[in-house]
């Protein structure tokens, strides 16, 4: 769930260990000899029933007597510090670095950059924190698989292959996660939305009622590998249960995956949170249990935190009416403190290297804007090319910069975002190598073609043209799916005018996070070259101008396949089905029986290669 508040609960950060005085000091709180889940069975152990009632939400009370203050859970790094309820952008924090969305990192295939970006985003997030603009834990990853390409969220994630998803949780959860301490968590990760989480209103349903039906081999090859490399792998300390339910079961009640999966086989050893509003749903939307047994539910099933109110508001009778334990309240609120202990908000200062890092040195610096561009930069993936790029910026003087997102900003951070300290569009980044002409012909949806004669009247007096295409979060976002793969109104239409109409060679640039049918480029041999991007960040328009006059060689490939149109005709964004069936023609590259428009993996490079065999035949 996404929202922008500014943080009232990273008090944490500003007000001191609670070790420093009475009645904690000195006790098994804070002995640091002993283990973090001892330390929290004590710290639970000295809570009245009154005051546990108040730490499920994920804005967690204060609790005066034993100097314990409010913690806000929620705090969102997705691809930057960003927006969210434990974060706040104002002096002297104004700022926070803004990488690529998810799927345009995916495509560089690069494990170093992952981890790199998480390094990148959680000294940042240390640096907002010790100035009580922040907190410790980020709901980030997004690792659902792209199984249908309207879901609204697909480029939150790393694609549709859960190889490749695997490895990026791997990655970057280590690196949000881990540092030069090795006492305390650097910050927290959450792997999310376990787990079969992939639409959001769609064909009679939305994602607060959703009942997805997974058979077992879809769920063992698919819809959990990622999750298991998250905590086995990336050794993540926090998950995050979904809004929907699978095979009837809505994921914040399914003891199977949280108690079962994730702390009994794999070893999880943190806590899980809600998703906003998701325990609510168990009840209301679901109608899985009443009140009181909901919360008996949740808890027992191994969640410990409820991103909402249900719980403060439900809670304290289901305990008064002998339906859910006390053992069960006691377990979840010592993962809860036990991840608090990991932070180090009950250690000495002077034994957290994290609290030296600075909002001075360590926000928004020189090296952390270098390495987002070149996350930009690798996450371009060349589709087509007839040998006419890269362009000689000496011999094409004027380029126009046409289409609904050749002068985009904020749709290049796509969703949950922060404050960047710049966005360069890409009619920014092209004006850094020609003069340009620009005209934007229509947005985004193209329910008008009053625009199209500037952008061909620029196309035909420029020596060279971009054309910037695409969708947007108007389209594809939270809450929002789409119900056609083409593109948007009249773009098509848009395409083929300015190709016709161009004096020079023409880039294609599709900018647009799920796949869209861009056929109509494709197909037609004036458009030169063919550019997809994603949603590239704050130096989005730079990377694109790079790659177009060959500053940068490019080196990316797609996470996800490029459908045609007609893929989705009749097939059921409720069908969780990866492999083909009736009405559906298979999901993803490793079932899709069509041809696609542009297979996942493809990208070229403006390097020519020839393979040899370098030693003697075999017979």
């Amino acid at each position: 769930m996404f929202r922008a508040l500014i943080c009232v609960g990273c008090v944490w950060a500003a007000a001191g260990s609670p070790c420093t005085q009475a009645p904690l000091q000195g006790t098994a709180a804070c002995d640091t000899s002993k283990t973090p889940a001892e330390r929290a069975q004590y710290i639970v152990s000295q809570l009245t029933t009154s005051e546990k009632m108040g730490l499920f939400g994920n804005m967690a009370s204060a609790v005066p007597r034993l100097n314990l203050p409010a913690y806000e859970w929620w705090s969102e790094a997705l691809h930057g510090v960003a927006s969210s309820a434990g974060v706040s952008f104002s002096d002297p924090t104004p700022y926070a670095t803004s990488f690529p969305q998810v799927i345009t990192t995916a495509a560089s295939y690069n494990k170093t950059l992952w981890s790199a970006i998480g390094t990148t985003i959680s000294t940042e997030a240390r640096a907002m924190s010790n100035v009580g603009h922040a907190g410790f834990s980020y709901w980030a990853p997004n690792i659902n698989i792209i199984r249908d390409p309207r879901w609204g969220r697909g480029h939150e994630t790393p694609g549709e292959d859960p190889v490749l998803t695997a490895t990026y949780a791997a990655h970057f959860v280590p690196g949000l996660q881990e540092g030069e301490d090795p006492k305390h968590l650097k910050v927290s990760a959450c792997c999310k939305h376990f787990y079969g989480y992939d639409m959001e209103d769609s064909d009679g349903a939305d994602r607060h009622n959703f009942n997805a039906i997974i058979n077992l081999q879809d769920e063992a090859d698919t819809y959990l590998p990622a999750f298991h490399s998250c905590v086995v792998n990336g050794r993540a300390s926090g998950m995050m249960c979904s809004y929907n339910a699978v095979n009837g079961t809505p994921s914040c009640a399914n003891e199977r995956i949280m108690n079962g999966f994730a702390r009994g086989k794999w070893g999880f050893d943190g806590y899980i949170t809600s998703d906003c509003g998701a325990v609510a749903d168990v009840c209301n939307n679901h109608h899985y249990a009443n009140q009181d047994d909901t919360c008996r539910d949740v808890l027992q099933a191994g969640m410990d935190s409820d991103c909402g109110g249900f719980l403060a508001s439900y809670l304290n009778t289901s305990i008064s009416r002998g339906v859910t334990p006390m053992s069960a309240v006691d377990t979840a609120l010592e993962h809860l403190f036990a991840m608090q202990v990991r932070f180090g908000a009950f250690d000495p200062a002077s034994e957290q290297p994290y609290l030296n890092y600075s909002y001075k040195t360590d926000l928004n610096s020189p090296a952390h804007q270098h390495l987002a561009l070149e996350a930009a930069r690798q996450g371009m993936v060349l589709l087509k090319n007839d040998g006419t790029f890269p362009l000689d910026a000496t011999k094409y003087p004027t380029v126009a910069v046409v289409g609904p997102n050749a002068n985009a900003t904020s749709v290049m951070q796509a969703n949950y975002y922060g404050v960047p300290p710049y966005l360069i569009s890409p009619l920014m980044g092209v004006s850094k190598y020609a003069k340009t002409l620009y005209a934007e012909g229509c947005d985004t949806n193209c329910n008008s073609n009053s625009g199209f004669s500037a952008a061909t009247a620029a196309a035909a007096q420029a020596d060279a043209t971009v054309l910037v295409i695409g969708i947007s979060t108007t389209q594809e976002a939270e809450g929002r799916d789409r119900t056609s793969i083409a593109l948007p109104g009249y773009q098509e239409d848009l395409v083929t005018a300015v190709l016709s109409a161009a004096k020079g060679p023409v880039m294609v640039v599709v900018m647009a996070g799920g796949s869209v049918d861009f056929t109509v480029a494709k197909v037609n041999p004036l458009a030169k070259g063919i550019m997809w991007v994603g949603y590239p960040g704050q130096s989005g328009g730079e990377a694109i101008a790079d790659v177009v006059f060959g500053a940068v060689n490019p080196s990316g490939r797609l996470p996800h396949t490029q459908y045609p149109k007609d893929y989705t005709n009749g097939l059921s964004m409720l069908d969780m089905n990866m492999r083909p069936g009736t009405s559906n023609p298979g999901r993803t590259y490793r079932f899709y029986t069509g041809t696609p428009v542009y297979a996942f993996g493809s990208g070229l490079s403006y390097t020519s290669f020839s393979y040899k065999n370098a030693g003697p035949s075999v017979s």
